[in-house]
């Protein structure tokens, strides 16, 4: 009885798949897909309990299938580790292929299907990727490499965004063997350069941790600067303040505006500027906040004369 729940299953992913490739999602409804798989659509709703539901699945057995493909390459005897990986880069090339046209219904539909998605699903697919990546390099480049998986898989994953992009073009051909040789022949090149260079790596493999932590956090609840300096533009234009103490606290604002936009904001000037909007009245917590977020956000300037001195230390008021 399971056995036929799970064929039914994989019928109405694969028969939905295909009416939304040839018309997109938001016009084929639940009782066509029903009609064309030869059931109710009260039975459908019995296996989905929403288009959403439907569509969600749709996504997930697309990375299944991926996914499982993939694998069962690892355990292929015949091939060497790179030729593991190159074989999965094209089993990848070509799945992509296969779905092209539904998700470019997907892209360009009024409504298109927008699954949730599970965030500590996604933190542990990251991290189980980034592990399997690493034992790859490891198995076929030697330990040496371990120090560099997190930039070579950023730029593995880069070039392999690129190409399944310009698989989606109109009248474009692309073929996959040829390309899937090309980017393993690339990461020759790259894995080469960096043991020969041995440079000292910028993300360090421990970096996933952090990484994986955005899947769990909202960034939306840190502002930039420019965000809190036009809440506070606004914020005076309605406060009671003095005309004088108003005037001198937008142009204080314009000012770090300004410099926020350049290319290495001057902490004097920020700093200075920052003074000038402490204490005013009605504007307390948009400076508080301006504070916290302009240090956060500004250390990543560090060239000198800008937010973070040579001897580390961070803007103060």
């Amino acid at each position: 009885m399971a056995d036929k729940t799970a064929e039914k299953r994989q019928q109405i992913l694969i028969t939905a798949m295909q009416l939304f490739s040839a018309k997109g999602s938001s016009v084929t409804s639940m009782q066509e897909i029903a009609e064309v798989c030869g059931m109710s659509k009260g039975s459908l709703y019995l296996h989905f309990k929403s288009k959403e539901e439907l569509e969600k699945s749709i996504y997930e057995h697309i990375a299944n299938r991926i996914k499982d493909e993939i694998l069962r390459v690892d355990h292929d005897p015949l091939l060497e580790p790179k030729e593991q990986l190159r074989k999965q880069t094209e089993v990848l090339l070509v799945h992509f292929l296969e779905i092209r046209e539904y998700l470019l219904k997907q892209f360009h539909d009024q409504m298109p299907g927008k699954p949730p998605i599970d965030k500590e699903n996604m933190r542990q697919e990251m991290l189980a990727a980034l592990q399997w990546f690493n034992n790859k390099l490891k198995s076929i480049y030697g330990p040496d490499v371990e120090p560099y998986t997190m930039e070579i898989g950023m730029f593995m994953a880069s070039m392999l965004g690129s190409y399944i992009r310009f698989l989606f073009m109109p009248g474009f051909h692309l073929n996959v063997g040829i390309t899937a040789d090309h980017q393993i022949q690339l990461l020759d090149d790259i894995v080469n350069s960096i043991l020969r260079r041995r440079p000292e790596p910028l993300i360090p493999m421990e970096a996933i941790g952090q990484l994986s932590q955005l899947c769990q956090t909202d960034i939306r609840t840190t502002r930039h600067p420019l965000i809190v300096i036009k809440a506070m533009k606004n914020e005076l234009k309605k406060s009671t303040v003095e005309t004088e103490v108003r005037e001198d606290a937008m142009e204080s604002l314009n000012i770090m505006e300004k410099e926020l936009l350049g290319l290495q904001p001057s902490r004097a000037v920020l700093k200075g500027m920052l003074a000038n909007l402490e204490g005013i009245e009605d504007l307390e917590a948009l400076y508080t906040e301006l504070k916290g977020t302009i240090v956060t956000v500004l250390e990543s300037y560090l060239t000198p004369g800008g937010i973070m001195q040579g001897n580390g230390s961070k803007l103060e008021t």
